[in-house]
């Protein structure tokens, strides 16, 4: 254990006296999710900035409106034409300068349901306008509504369309979010990992501390330890930035409840971050054990680029979501992808907390393994000599 502990303060020593190493840890996973959020929250402002800038307001015109259709058509923003020249508003409707024109014979009467001798309303809109094919939608769904009805629908005060836009803005930041947290974090610990192991190798420092009396086991587990502690200060970083930028980013995309999360969500997002980040140094370690040379390492080193950006994308997705949801508590024994869904789970507030006690003890165990893996290759000749 006191080798352990040595190789370990050793290597931590390293690192924190290194200036652009402690930046790395401390500042990089913070600046990378929060400005990536910050730079999500400007596009999300700047796009319904826009959309409202290009809202032009209607021009369209009736000819012969009977007193009657007065409030329907002033709450339609159709006001009475300056002249009855029909022709001419057909033409500015082609040409896309008007949106609208009503047309209403001369003597309009309301006729009796199933009278023979009907009024006919003649409506002139332009299809391939924006503005123009819906105010004629809505025209037409304004007066339908005037003719006789045996029954009504939705006519009170009620919101009839159930349709959540709060889960919608959760389920997106549900796949921003696990990404950009675990790819700060991975891009802090792949060098660190690389340079620990595989950059001693190279150097042939790691022969060195061979044939000292410390054993190999404790060497792997000491080096193990130093990555992990970085880990946990790369992802208290990344959960930092998170924490600022989820409410942010519920403004900017104009979610009515906003992000309000309890401090039992936060410890649950921090732990999944943390545990999460622990299985993707252990991997990062295998391959910086396995690989002969720095360069060897970091080019193995990507593949968990794509551990990380599988569930997190796929998730997010409707037709594959719903497929994940069917497996059920099987998701959470699966080291990395349980702790992206557990991200998810908490951000969209759907989360269980047996499911989190799952991920935390899943991953951790598999980060255990897995320094045990660095151990046994330790021990072998071939590898530890390249």
């Amino acid at each position: 254990m006191r080798d352990i502990i040595t190789i370990a303060k050793k290597e931590l020593k390293a690192f924190f006296s290194d200036k652009a190493i402690l930046l790395q840890m401390f500042v990089l996973p913070f600046i990378f999710v929060f400005g990536y959020c910050m730079l999500m929250s400007s596009i999300s402002n700047a796009q319904r900035e826009s959309s409202e800038d290009l809202e032009k307001p209607v021009v369209a015109y009736s000819i012969n409106a009977p007193e009657e259709f007065s409030d329907a058509l002033n709450e339609l923003k159709i006001i009475p034409a300056p002249d009855n020249d029909i022709e001419k508003y057909q033409n500015q409707i082609k040409n896309k300068e008007t949106d609208l024109l009503m047309v209403f014979p001369d003597g309009f009467k309301m006729a009796e349901p199933g009278a023979a001798d009907l009024s006919n309303i003649d409506i002139y809109y332009n299809s391939q306008k924006n503005n123009s094919m819906e105010l004629y939608s809505k025209t037409t769904f304004v007066f339908t509504t005037m003719q006789p009805r045996i029954f009504t629908f939705n006519e009170s005060d009620n919101n009839y369309d159930l349709f959540d836009s709060d889960a919608m803005f959760r389920k997106l930041l549900g796949g921003i979010i696990p990404l950009m947290v675990f790819m700060a974090v991975y891009l802090v610990c792949m060098n660190l990992a690389a340079n620990s192991i595989a950059g001693d190798k190279e150097k042939g420092f790691l022969n060195t501390l061979l044939i000292t009396p410390i054993k190999r086991g404790s060497l792997a587990i000491g080096k193990s330890l130093s990555i992990l502690a970085v880990a946990i200060a790369a992802s208290c970083s990344a959960f930092i930035g998170m924490a600022i930028s989820l409410p942010r980013l519920s403004k900017a995309m104009a979610m009515s409840e906003g992000v309000s999360y309890s401090v039992l969500e936060y410890l649950l997002l921090f732990c999944a971050v943390v545990t999460g980040s622990f299985v993707l140094v252990a991997l990062l370690l295998i391959f910086s054990t396995i690989a002969k040379d720095v360069k060897q390492a970091t080019t193995l080193s990507p593949i968990l680029i794509f551990v990380i950006m599988v569930p997190s994308l796929l998730n997010s997705t409707e037709s594959f979501s719903e497929s994940v949801e069917k497996l059920g508590n099987t998701n959470y024994f699966i080291p990395v992808w349980n702790s992206v869904k557990l991200l998810q789970d908490v951000i969209r507030v759907e989360y269980n907390i047996s499911d989190a006690l799952i991920t935390f003890a899943v991953n951790i165990a598999a980060a255990a393994l897995g320094v045990f893996v660095v151990g046994r290759l330790f021990n072998k000749e071939k590898i530890v000599n390249g």
